[in-house]
């Protein structure tokens, strides 16, 4: 692999983070319409920010250097962004 910039590790690490933002994203919009609701369920909203909490310690930890965590957390979380936007 190369270094620098662009090098295949780096590339990945964006793709990782933007997958992460994806869904903390997706967890934010969940929260926003059920606090719109006459009687929001509270703990579905509590979930929810409980694994937006989750997904930015994910995110604040990746290491851009780690090439087999950040497959590891593309590999988990990418399809879970893809079902989330694909609905």
């Amino acid at each position: 692999m190369g270094t620098g910039l662009f090098d295949r590790t780096g590339v990945r690490y964006e793709v990782a983070v933007d997958v992460l933002g994806a869904l903390i994203s997706h967890h934010a919009e969940g929260i926003a319409i059920e606090e719109e609701k006459d009687q929001p369920d509270r703990g579905l909203i509590e979930a929810a920010e409980g694994l937006q909490r989750e997904l930015r310690d994910i995110r604040d930890d990746l290491d851009a250097d780690d090439a087999t965590a950040i497959e590891a957390v593309i590999a988990k979380y990418a399809p879970q962004a893809r079902a989330a936007f694909n609905k």
